[in-house]
């Protein structure tokens, strides 16, 4: 791997890092450049690119398109159950296919919510993809963290299953359009993230029978705000659909963990923004659930030592952390605390 000026690029070149504009990918990594790739990112202003050289394909470094976010921490699913709800959800994406036959849908959707029914001690370690297949990441994801809140809820099963239909599709609309906002949280005004909204309700409306009414609401509503100043139809608090009050809370934290964000700051985000974006009572539903330190946090113990958080503890603020090989619970009992996050790159 080499970074390389804009002024060295050329086509057949393997981009090695996402490459973002502020919140918006412009180009994946893995992708093969082309002259408009390259004529992209002159037009963004990118200085440099990370490429993959020979020596990366001869020791066969790159990467696999699935892979954990953490690697010392379990997984939240086996790798073999994530691998076929990712196969699943090609059928899904298809509209083709979920305009004659929804049941792929259906069936995607009930094998997620009833992996994490009652489910206790959530390892929330995230599989991410790149590349074309990030999309299909990211609507799993939302679909697991709102499955756990729905389930500590205990929600009844028909709103359990509307629900995870609606985290699968809500951004589907950026594959419709061909590009996508990772993190579409802050500027609601871009046309891009407006346009996934319009052109995914385009495509719905007209399936309300095979995919509910509810689920096509949803999906054309999930960037309403709490405060009402939301896309489009400035809908507030109880006016939006508890589908789309829990559904946000999985869409954002996923998100902005993609868009090169650390678990710590995607918590953060979701308590700094309660009651202006989010419903607060959801947000408080999933802080009770993962803690102020959710999986993967780097902190720093009032020992000195670096430690991995794993999971939330008895409390919120005492978490389970990884720390030289040991399992630890922080806390008056060990007498361990967090004395400060470690910033990404430190």
């Amino acid at each position: 791997m080499k970074k390389v000026p804009f002024y060295e690029l050329k086509p057949g070149q393997v981009v090695a890092e996402d490459i973002f504009k502020d919140s918006t990918l412009l180009i994946s990594k893995g992708t093969v450049l082309k002259n408009k790739d390259i004529i992209r990112l002159r037009n963004h202003g990118i200085k440099n690119v990370e490429v993959y050289d020979e020596n990366d394909f001869l020791e066969k470094k790159i990467e696999e398109k699935i892979s954990i976010e953490f690697d010392n921490i379990p997984a939240i699913v086996e790798e073999e159950t994530y691998k076929e709800w990712h196969e699943h959800f090609e059928f899904v994406k298809d509209i083709t296919h979920l305009k004659d036959d929804p049941s792929e849908l259906d069936s995607l959707a009930e094998d997620i919510y009833k992996k994490f029914l009652k489910s206790e001690d959530v390892i929330l370690n995230l599989f991410h993809s790149l590349g074309d297949e990030a999309l299909n990441a990211h609507s799993i994801n939302t679909a697991i963290i709102s499955s756990i809140i729905a389930s500590k809820l205990d929600m009844p099963d028909i709103f359990l299953n509307n629900l995870l239909k609606a985290c699968l599709l809500h951004d589907i609309g950026y594959s419709l359009i061909g590009k996508r906002v990772v993190f579409d949280y802050i500027d609601i005004e871009d046309v891009t993230v407006r346009s996934h909204i319009v052109s995914a309700y385009e495509t719905f409306k007209d399936m309300q029978k095979k995919i509910g009414k509810e689920v096509v609401d949803a999906i054309s509503t999930h960037h309403e705000r709490f405060d009402g100043t939301g896309i489009f139809m400035r809908l507030k608090e109880n006016d939006i659909s508890p589908l789309v009050r829990i559904l946000q809370i999985g869409d954002a934290y996923d998100s902005f963990i993609e868009a090169g964000n650390t678990p710590y700051d995607a918590m953060s985000f979701l308590l700094r923004y309660s009651g202006l974006i989010f419903d607060p009572y959801y947000v408080s539903v999933f802080f009770s659930i993962v803690g102020l330190y959710p999986t993967g946090t780097q902190v720093i113990l009032n020992n000195g030592k670096k430690a991995t958080v794993v999971k939330k503890g008895k409390t919120s603020s005492f978490p389970v952390v990884e720390c030289e090989g040991n399992t630890i619970e922080t806390g008056i009992d060990t007498g361990l605390f967090i004395r400060e996050v470690i910033k990404e790159g430190e």
